[in-house]
């Protein structure tokens, strides 16, 4: 029994799958299952597969060389891939890179981030709230269904770039434009809470004055520790809208570097 593979077809499913891999590696959103490889790489495959079959995409040409494909030519389309997957990826990386920050300043304000936890998913130290912030956002971001979003913006990449062309250029301003919403954004996610510690602050600040044999630092952090944890417990419902524009961001990122 023969079975005869479409070189084209083969090669098309390899780009496209290029581009899925480094996307699904860089993004914070797979890095759970960073211990899965298989299960990753296949996944990627399988997905590449459905894409090229069912979006119908144009099969890559690929020139011929003397004794088979043109290896040169066959690098410097599966480069290309890694770059754009790479810049698709950064887009999605900046984006939850917003929880990170905002996480961050909350774990220095309350004090916090003098103490690490043990983080399943790093298996290093990371402070309290940026780590309960990451999983959170992943959380949300598979309850809203936005994976389904994630899904689609992957086929139009594919529409839009097709496999083996790359991208033309890329311009260096939505590239700023996004690496600045991870600090806007972040800021934006816990203002009510770093405002309400900020009163904190000048309020302990007055105390220290009139009562300066009081041990600041010792009285302090718990002070903070109980206003950050309850300020974030009331104002937990705000922070949905700010959490749209982060996803949102995501896909916003993909439309400029595609066209």
């Amino acid at each position: 029994m023969l079975l005869n593979i479409d070189i084209a077809w083969l090669v098309t499913v390899m780009l496209v799958f290029l581009r899925l891999g480094v996307l699904f590696v860089v993004s914070p959103i797979f890095s759970s299952l960073g211990g899965l490889v298989t299960i990753r790489v296949l996944f990627s495959l399988a997905l590449s597969v459905m894409l090229v079959v069912g979006l119908k995409l144009p099969l890559v040409a690929a020139p011929v060389a003397q004794g088979g494909l043109n290896v040169v030519w066959l690098a410097l389309a599966a480069g290309s891939e890694l770059v754009l997957g790479a810049s698709m990826a950064f887009g999605v990386f900046a984006a939850f890179g917003a929880f990170s920050v905002a996480g961050k300043l909350l774990d220095i304000q309350t004090g916090l981030g003098m103490g690490n936890v043990y983080d399943p998913v790093t298996r290093t130290g990371s402070p309290l709230f940026a780590t309960l912030l990451n999983l959170v956002a992943v959380a949300v971001f598979f309850g809203l269904d936005a994976h389904h979003a994630f899904i689609r913006g992957i086929a139009f990449s594919l529409q839009e770039v097709a496999p083996g062309r790359g991208l033309s250029e890329l311009s260096l301003e939505p590239v700023l434009r996004q690496f600045g919403l991870t600090f806007s954004l972040g800021v934006a996610l816990m203002i009510p809470v770093l405002l309400s510690l900020l009163l904190v602050e000048v309020g302990l600040a007055v105390i220290s004055r009139t009562l300066p044999q009081m041990n600041i630092l010792v009285v302090g952090i718990p002070i903070k520790i109980i206003a950050g944890v309850s300020i974030f417990a009331i104002s937990i419902g705000t922070i949905g809208t700010v959490m749209g524009k982060i996803f949102t961001s995501i896909f916003a990122f993909w439309m400029q570097i595609l066209h």
